[in-house]
């Protein structure tokens, strides 16, 4: 089972959006996949219709109440099951920092859920102890990232943490992906950015790109995914095609990034990623739990 978790601790990059869409992406491929609310904003759980006061058994119960996963997880559409959250998680920071082992809760809570495909876990938008549960928990990271200059900034931070969570707490711990999100070709600065993604994280760049769509924005107040809610749109394509790409199934031609350069971004960009250290090497798919 590949157990991924989406991070990105600026908020509005669309990582709840991929999380639930990549999900359902996979699930219509025939995958079965396990998709888990650690936001205690709760817009996962929301996405697929659920009121999160209504609910008594979420995340919160396995972190803090010790129930069985069995016991919480939830079929919402064909192949596809949900771990969902409450604002209850928002106590829960506090409520595990006296516990012992408490950056180690999920994976232990979780260690027999492997009926799955995959697993991909929709971190909150901070660094805090939520985050590093769902980092310890995983073998894989994603980061989402929306295609403006501001949404670099903190990158750096986010990287150190993965890095400070793999020596101390989690060694197969790596970055395997990112994503571009609500990307306009008609925008130099969307296509100056992704230039500096690609630059720095090379292969690990989706080819796929999450293009500005408003069907993606509608969906989730219907409580649906974008395949259910639009199945011929813009974002139904991309995340078809991310779900291929993250599958490892041959993709459609993709188009190439239209020309025309942002000379006048180039090295302020540039700049901010002088503060990443190099990432590591994606771990080896044959490995063992990979």
């Amino acid at each position: 089972m590949r157990r991924i978790a989406l991070v990105n601790q600026k908020g509005g990059v669309g990582k709840t959006t991929t999380a639930v869409n990549l999900a359902a992406g996979l699930a219509t491929l025939g995958k079965r996949v396990l998709l888990i609310d650690l936001d205690p904003q709760s817009n996962t759980t929301i996405n697929f219709g659920l009121r999160p006061h209504e609910l008594k058994l979420t995340t919160y119960s396995i972190l803090v109440g010790g129930s069985p996963p069995a016991d919480v997880i939830r079929q919402v559409s064909p192949n596809l099951f949900l771990i969902p959250a409450s604002i209850d998680l928002a106590g829960a920071e506090m409520e595990l920092s006296t516990q012992f082992g408490r950056e180690q809760i999920l994976r232990d809570a979780l260690a027999g859920v492997t009926d799955f495909d995959f697993c991909l876990v929709d971190c909150p938008p901070s660094l805090g102890i939520l985050n590093v549960n769902g980092l310890v928990f995983v073998n894989e990271v994603f980061i989402p990232m929306q295609c403006e200059f501001f949404a670099m900034h903190g990158l750096s931070l986010l990287v150190r943490t993965i890095e400070v969570v793999k020596k101390r707490l989690n060694p197969g711990l790596a970055v395997t992906g990112v994503i571009a999100c609500m990307y306009d070709v008609r925008k130099g600065l969307a296509r100056e950015t992704v230039r500096e993604i690609e630059r720095h994280f090379g292969p690990r760049v989706f080819r796929t790109k999450i293009r500005t769509n408003v069907r993606l924005a509608e969906a989730p107040s219907h409580g649906k995914t974008i395949f259910d809610y639009a199945p011929e749109s813009y974002g139904t394509e991309d995340y078809r095609m991310l779900a291929r790409e993250v599958a490892g199934l041959p993709l459609d031609p993709i188009p190439l990034i239209a020309p025309g350069d942002v000379p006048a971004l180039a090295e302020p960009l540039a700049a901010v990623f002088k503060e990443i250290d190099p990432l590591p090497s994606a771990p080896d798919p044959a490995a063992p739990g990979a």
